[in-house]
Protein backbone atom coordinates (compact mmCIF):
# COMPACT_ATOMS: atom_id res chain seq x y z
CA UNK A 1 0.00 0.00 0.00
CA UNK A 2 2.30 2.11 -0.20
CA UNK A 3 0.87 4.41 -2.13
CA UNK A 4 2.50 2.69 -5.11
CA UNK A 5 5.50 0.51 -4.75
CA UNK A 6 8.21 2.84 -6.01
CA UNK A 7 11.20 1.21 -7.67
CA UNK A 8 14.04 3.66 -7.59
CA UNK A 9 16.90 2.35 -9.70
CA UNK A 10 19.18 5.35 -9.58
CA UNK A 11 22.08 3.12 -8.55
CA UNK A 12 21.71 -0.35 -10.02
CA UNK A 13 24.35 -1.79 -7.75
CA UNK A 14 22.17 -1.15 -4.73
CA UNK A 15 19.90 -3.80 -6.09
CA UNK A 16 22.73 -6.27 -5.93
CA UNK A 17 23.05 -7.15 -3.23
CA UNK A 18 0.18 6.01 21.46
CA UNK A 19 3.90 5.11 23.19
CA UNK A 20 6.56 2.55 22.80
CA UNK A 21 9.72 1.63 24.67
CA UNK A 22 12.92 0.07 23.40
CA UNK A 23 12.80 -3.37 21.84
CA UNK A 24 11.54 -6.26 23.94
CA UNK A 25 12.60 -9.92 24.06
CA UNK A 26 11.36 -11.94 21.11
CA UNK A 27 10.73 -15.21 22.92
CA UNK A 28 7.14 -16.03 23.77
CA UNK A 29 5.72 -13.20 21.67
CA UNK A 30 2.16 -13.70 20.50
CA UNK A 31 0.81 -11.41 17.80
CA UNK A 32 -2.29 -9.44 18.57
CA UNK A 33 -5.01 -8.46 16.21
CA UNK A 34 -5.79 -8.78 12.55
CA UNK A 35 -2.86 -9.42 10.19
CA UNK A 36 -3.20 -7.74 6.79
CA UNK A 37 -0.54 -8.04 4.10
CA UNK A 38 -0.64 -6.00 0.94
CA UNK A 39 0.40 -7.31 -2.46
CA UNK A 40 1.80 -5.28 -5.36
CA UNK A 41 1.95 -6.26 -9.01
CA UNK A 42 5.53 -4.95 -8.99
CA UNK A 43 6.44 -7.63 -6.45
CA UNK A 44 3.88 -10.24 -7.42
CA UNK A 45 6.34 -13.12 -7.92
CA UNK A 46 7.97 -12.57 -4.52
CA UNK A 47 4.58 -12.01 -2.89
CA UNK A 48 3.21 -15.26 -4.27
CA UNK A 49 6.14 -17.23 -2.87
CA UNK A 50 5.72 -15.63 0.53
CA UNK A 51 1.97 -16.28 0.47
CA UNK A 52 2.55 -19.94 -0.38
CA UNK A 53 4.90 -20.28 2.58
CA UNK A 54 3.00 -18.24 5.16
CA UNK A 55 -0.72 -18.33 4.37
CA UNK A 56 -1.52 -19.74 7.81
CA UNK A 57 -0.16 -16.58 9.45
CA UNK A 58 -2.17 -14.09 7.39
CA UNK A 59 -5.77 -13.01 7.96
CA UNK A 60 -6.32 -10.78 4.93
CA UNK A 61 -4.52 -10.45 1.61
CA UNK A 62 -5.01 -6.97 0.13
CA UNK A 63 -3.83 -6.81 -3.51
CA UNK A 64 -3.24 -3.38 -5.03
CA UNK A 65 -4.48 -4.46 -8.47
CA UNK A 66 -7.49 -2.19 -9.07
CA UNK A 67 -7.74 1.49 -9.94
CA UNK A 68 -10.15 4.17 -11.05
CA UNK A 69 -9.05 5.23 -14.52
CA UNK A 70 -8.92 8.69 -16.08
CA UNK A 71 -12.32 7.83 -17.55
CA UNK A 72 -13.59 7.30 -13.98
CA UNK A 73 -14.15 3.58 -14.46
CA UNK A 74 -13.08 0.73 -12.19
CA UNK A 75 -10.28 -1.15 -13.93
CA UNK A 76 -7.88 -3.98 -13.13
CA UNK A 77 -8.12 -7.37 -11.49
CA UNK A 78 -6.13 -10.31 -10.21
CA UNK A 79 -4.34 -12.42 -12.81
CA UNK A 80 -4.89 -16.17 -13.08
CA UNK A 81 -1.66 -17.08 -11.31
CA UNK A 82 -2.44 -14.94 -8.27
CA UNK A 83 -6.01 -16.20 -8.13
CA UNK A 84 -4.80 -19.80 -8.19
CA UNK A 85 -2.25 -19.11 -5.46
CA UNK A 86 -4.87 -17.46 -3.23
CA UNK A 87 -7.28 -20.37 -3.74
CA UNK A 88 -4.55 -22.85 -2.82
CA UNK A 89 -3.62 -20.76 0.21
CA UNK A 90 -7.25 -20.66 1.31
CA UNK A 91 -7.24 -24.44 1.11
CA UNK A 92 -4.52 -24.44 3.77
CA UNK A 93 -6.02 -21.56 5.73
CA UNK A 94 -9.77 -21.34 5.34
CA UNK A 95 -9.77 -18.12 7.37
CA UNK A 96 -7.71 -16.27 4.72
CA UNK A 97 -9.76 -13.50 3.12
CA UNK A 98 -9.21 -11.18 0.15
CA UNK A 99 -9.81 -7.44 0.33
CA UNK A 100 -8.40 -5.58 -2.70
CA UNK A 101 -7.33 -1.97 -2.78
CA UNK A 102 -8.66 0.56 -5.24
CA UNK A 103 -6.48 3.57 -6.07
CA UNK A 104 -6.59 6.54 -8.40
CA UNK A 105 -4.66 5.43 -11.49
CA UNK A 106 -1.05 6.51 -11.22
CA UNK A 107 -2.01 8.33 -8.02
CA UNK A 108 -2.90 11.22 -10.30
CA UNK A 109 -4.58 14.05 -8.45
CA UNK A 110 -6.71 14.97 -11.44
CA UNK A 111 -8.29 11.51 -11.48
CA UNK A 112 -9.41 11.53 -7.86
CA UNK A 113 -10.55 15.18 -8.02
CA UNK A 114 -12.69 14.48 -11.09
CA UNK A 115 -14.23 11.51 -9.30
CA UNK A 116 -14.98 13.56 -6.19
CA UNK A 117 -16.87 16.22 -8.14
CA UNK A 118 -18.95 13.68 -10.10
CA UNK A 119 -21.67 11.97 -8.01
CA UNK A 120 -22.73 9.98 -11.07
CA UNK A 121 -19.24 8.56 -11.60
CA UNK A 122 -18.99 7.77 -7.88
CA UNK A 123 -22.22 5.77 -7.97
CA UNK A 124 -21.00 3.80 -10.99
CA UNK A 125 -17.61 3.03 -9.39
CA UNK A 126 -19.22 1.94 -6.14
CA UNK A 127 -21.61 -0.37 -7.96
CA UNK A 128 -18.75 -1.85 -9.97
CA UNK A 129 -16.87 -2.54 -6.74
CA UNK A 130 -19.90 -4.28 -5.26
CA UNK A 131 -20.43 -6.38 -8.38
CA UNK A 132 -16.76 -7.43 -8.57
CA UNK A 133 -16.63 -8.28 -4.86
CA UNK A 134 -19.64 -10.56 -5.13
CA UNK A 135 -18.35 -12.23 -8.27
CA UNK A 136 -14.82 -12.78 -6.95
CA UNK A 137 -15.87 -13.55 -3.36
CA UNK A 138 -13.95 -10.62 -1.85
CA UNK A 139 -14.90 -9.66 1.70
CA UNK A 140 -14.92 -6.03 0.66
CA UNK A 141 -12.62 -3.20 -0.39
CA UNK A 142 -10.11 -0.68 0.85
CA UNK A 143 -9.73 2.81 -0.58
CA UNK A 144 -6.11 3.64 -1.32
CA UNK A 145 -6.73 6.98 -2.98
CA UNK A 146 -3.66 9.17 -2.54
CA UNK A 147 -2.18 12.46 -3.74
CA UNK A 148 -5.42 14.29 -3.02
CA UNK A 149 -5.56 18.04 -2.49
CA UNK A 150 -6.34 19.04 1.09
CA UNK A 151 -8.94 21.37 -0.42
CA UNK A 152 -10.99 18.27 -1.32
CA UNK A 153 -11.21 17.13 2.29
CA UNK A 154 -14.99 17.41 2.63
CA UNK A 155 -15.60 15.95 -0.82
CA UNK A 156 -13.45 12.94 0.00
CA UNK A 157 -15.10 12.36 3.37
CA UNK A 158 -18.54 12.51 1.74
CA UNK A 159 -17.42 9.97 -0.88
CA UNK A 160 -16.18 7.65 1.88
CA UNK A 161 -19.53 7.94 3.68
CA UNK A 162 -21.46 7.29 0.49
CA UNK A 163 -19.37 4.21 -0.26
CA UNK A 164 -19.59 2.91 3.30
CA UNK A 165 -23.36 3.07 3.22
CA UNK A 166 -23.55 1.05 -0.01
CA UNK A 167 -20.99 -1.51 1.15
CA UNK A 168 -22.83 -2.05 4.42
CA UNK A 169 -26.11 -2.61 2.57
CA UNK A 170 -24.42 -5.34 0.56
CA UNK A 171 -22.74 -7.02 3.52
CA UNK A 172 -19.22 -6.00 2.50
CA UNK A 173 -16.34 -4.82 4.65
CA UNK A 174 -15.09 -1.35 3.82
CA UNK A 175 -11.90 0.32 5.00
CA UNK A 176 -9.72 3.27 4.06
CA UNK A 177 -5.94 3.60 4.00
CA UNK A 178 -4.98 7.06 5.21
CA UNK A 179 -1.74 9.02 4.97
CA UNK A 180 -0.52 10.21 8.36
CA UNK A 181 0.15 13.69 9.70
CA UNK A 182 0.72 15.21 13.13
CA UNK A 183 -0.47 18.78 12.59
CA UNK A 184 -3.72 20.54 11.69
CA UNK A 185 -2.07 22.52 8.92
CA UNK A 186 1.34 23.26 7.46
CA UNK A 187 2.55 24.75 4.20
CA UNK A 188 4.20 21.60 2.86
CA UNK A 189 3.57 19.22 -0.02
CA UNK A 190 3.26 16.38 2.49
CA UNK A 191 0.28 18.13 4.07
CA UNK A 192 -1.31 19.81 1.06
CA UNK A 193 -1.28 16.80 -1.26
CA UNK A 194 -0.98 13.75 0.97
CA UNK A 195 -1.97 13.89 4.63
CA UNK A 196 -4.15 17.00 4.85
CA UNK A 197 -7.17 15.60 3.02
CA UNK A 198 -8.02 12.99 5.63
CA UNK A 199 -10.64 13.85 8.23
CA UNK A 200 -9.70 10.96 10.49
CA UNK A 201 -12.65 11.19 12.87
CA UNK A 202 -15.26 11.51 10.13
CA UNK A 203 -13.74 8.69 8.07
CA UNK A 204 -13.33 6.38 11.07
CA UNK A 205 -16.97 6.87 12.02
CA UNK A 206 -18.11 5.75 8.57
CA UNK A 207 -15.87 2.73 7.86
CA UNK A 208 -15.20 -0.65 9.43
CA UNK A 209 -11.56 0.23 10.03
CA UNK A 210 -8.70 2.49 8.99
CA UNK A 211 -5.25 1.37 7.85
CA UNK A 212 -3.05 4.09 9.32
CA UNK A 213 -0.06 4.26 6.98
CA UNK A 214 2.83 5.18 9.26
CA UNK A 215 5.03 5.23 6.18
CA UNK A 216 6.75 7.18 4.90
CA UNK A 217 8.08 9.81 7.29
CA UNK A 218 8.50 12.78 4.92
CA UNK A 219 11.15 14.36 7.14
CA UNK A 220 13.26 11.28 7.84
CA UNK A 221 16.90 11.11 6.84
CA UNK A 222 17.17 7.52 8.01
CA UNK A 223 14.44 4.92 8.66
CA UNK A 224 11.22 4.75 6.67
CA UNK A 225 9.24 5.25 9.88
CA UNK A 226 10.96 5.44 13.26
CA UNK A 227 9.28 4.82 16.60
CA UNK A 228 9.32 8.54 17.49
CA UNK A 229 7.60 9.32 14.17
CA UNK A 230 5.00 6.61 14.76
CA UNK A 231 4.33 7.90 18.27
CA UNK A 232 3.91 11.46 17.01
CA UNK A 233 1.29 10.60 14.39
CA UNK A 234 -0.52 8.24 16.76
CA UNK A 235 -0.68 10.99 19.38
CA UNK A 236 -2.33 13.26 16.82
CA UNK A 237 -5.11 10.77 15.97
CA UNK A 238 -5.78 9.71 19.54
CA UNK A 239 -9.48 10.28 20.10
CA UNK A 240 -10.09 10.58 16.37
CA UNK A 241 -9.74 6.90 15.38
CA UNK A 242 -11.00 4.38 17.95
CA UNK A 243 -8.28 1.81 18.78
CA UNK A 244 -10.47 -1.07 17.64
CA UNK A 245 -10.73 0.57 14.22
CA UNK A 246 -7.02 1.33 13.80
CA UNK A 247 -4.83 -1.05 11.81
CA UNK A 248 -1.22 0.08 12.20
CA UNK A 249 0.57 0.41 8.88
CA UNK A 250 3.98 -1.27 8.98
CA UNK A 251 6.52 -0.92 6.16
CA UNK A 252 8.74 -3.97 5.59
CA UNK A 253 10.93 -2.46 2.85
CA UNK A 254 14.14 -0.49 3.28
CA UNK A 255 15.49 2.94 2.43
CA UNK A 256 19.03 3.38 1.12
CA UNK A 257 21.03 6.61 1.33
CA UNK A 258 24.28 8.07 0.10
CA UNK A 259 26.13 9.69 3.00
CA UNK A 260 27.93 12.55 1.25
CA UNK A 261 25.86 14.16 0.02
CA UNK A 262 22.98 12.74 2.05
CA UNK A 263 20.53 11.57 -0.58
CA UNK A 264 17.91 8.82 -0.76
CA UNK A 265 18.78 6.41 -3.59
CA UNK A 266 16.44 3.51 -2.84
CA UNK A 267 12.94 3.71 -1.39
CA UNK A 268 11.69 0.16 -1.87
CA UNK A 269 14.46 -2.29 -1.07
CA UNK A 270 13.72 -5.90 -0.18
CA UNK A 271 15.29 -8.05 2.53
CA UNK A 272 16.56 -10.55 -0.02
CA UNK A 273 18.36 -7.74 -1.84
CA UNK A 274 19.79 -6.58 1.46
CA UNK A 275 21.20 -10.07 2.11
CA UNK A 276 22.73 -10.14 -1.37
CA UNK A 277 24.32 -6.75 -0.78
CA UNK A 278 25.70 -7.88 2.58
CA UNK A 279 27.13 -11.02 1.00
CA UNK A 280 28.97 -9.03 -1.67
CA UNK A 281 30.27 -6.05 0.33
CA UNK A 282 32.12 -5.37 3.54
CA UNK A 283 29.84 -3.54 5.92
CA UNK A 284 29.23 -2.42 9.48
CA UNK A 285 25.85 -2.86 11.14
CA UNK A 286 23.88 -1.85 14.18
CA UNK A 287 20.47 -1.32 15.74
CA UNK A 288 19.31 2.13 16.81
CA UNK A 289 17.11 1.38 19.82
CA UNK A 290 15.81 4.96 20.05
CA UNK A 291 14.50 4.75 16.48
CA UNK A 292 13.84 1.00 16.60
CA UNK A 293 15.63 0.51 13.30
CA UNK A 294 18.52 -1.69 12.16
CA UNK A 295 21.08 -0.37 9.69
CA UNK A 296 24.13 -1.27 7.66
CA UNK A 297 26.85 1.00 6.23
CA UNK A 298 29.17 0.08 3.38
CA UNK A 299 31.34 1.53 0.63
CA UNK A 300 30.96 1.10 -3.10
CA UNK A 301 33.48 2.74 -5.33
CA UNK A 302 34.15 6.19 -3.88
CA UNK A 303 30.74 6.44 -2.22
CA UNK A 304 29.50 5.68 1.29
CA UNK A 305 26.04 4.21 1.73
CA UNK A 306 23.68 3.45 4.59
CA UNK A 307 20.56 1.29 4.56
CA UNK A 308 17.82 1.44 7.20
CA UNK A 309 15.57 -1.60 7.12
CA UNK A 310 12.97 -3.60 9.02
CA UNK A 311 13.88 -6.87 10.74
CA UNK A 312 12.35 -9.22 13.26
CA UNK A 313 13.34 -7.06 16.22
CA UNK A 314 11.99 -3.79 14.84
CA UNK A 315 8.83 -5.52 13.60
CA UNK A 316 8.30 -6.89 17.09
CA UNK A 317 8.55 -3.38 18.53
CA UNK A 318 5.66 -2.36 16.31
CA UNK A 319 3.63 -5.37 17.39
CA UNK A 320 4.16 -4.13 20.94
CA UNK A 321 2.59 -0.79 20.02
CA UNK A 322 -0.46 -2.65 18.73
CA UNK A 323 -0.80 -4.69 21.90
CA UNK A 324 -0.16 -1.80 24.26
CA UNK A 325 -2.84 0.32 22.58
CA UNK A 326 -5.33 -2.47 21.82
CA UNK A 327 -5.33 -1.63 18.13
CA UNK A 328 -7.24 -3.74 15.62
CA UNK A 329 -4.02 -5.14 14.13
CA UNK A 330 -1.58 -4.21 11.40
CA UNK A 331 -1.43 -3.59 7.66
CA UNK A 332 2.01 -4.45 6.24
CA UNK A 333 3.37 -3.14 2.93
CA UNK A 334 4.32 -5.24 1.00
CA UNK A 335 4.31 -9.05 0.90
CA UNK A 336 7.49 -10.53 -0.57
CA UNK A 337 10.08 -7.99 0.64
CA UNK A 338 9.97 -8.79 4.37
CA UNK A 339 12.55 -10.31 6.69
CA UNK A 340 11.47 -13.99 6.89
CA UNK A 341 12.09 -13.75 10.63
CA UNK A 342 8.85 -11.83 11.15
CA UNK A 343 6.87 -14.99 10.43
CA UNK A 344 8.25 -16.56 13.62
CA UNK A 345 6.51 -13.74 15.50
CA UNK A 346 3.19 -14.46 13.80
CA UNK A 347 2.88 -18.19 14.40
Amino acid sequence: MKKYFYLILIFAFLELPFLCSASTPLSGVTPSGEKIFYMSNLKEKEGIISLQNNADKIDIIAPQFYAVSAKLKLTGGLDANLKKTIQQAQGKNNKLKVMPLVANAGFKQSVIHNLLVSPKAQTAVIQSMIDVAKKEKYIGWQFDFENISYKDKDLYSAFVEKTAKSMKKNGLTFSVAVVTRSVDYENTDAFKNWGGVFDYARIAKAVDFVSFMTYDDPNSVGPVASIPFINSVLAYVKGKIPPEKLSLGIPVYYWGWTKEPLKKVNASGSYSRLLALMANNQYTSGFDSALSAPWISYSYGNNQFQIWYQNQQSFNDRLDIIKQNNFRGFSAWVLGVEDPGIWDLLK
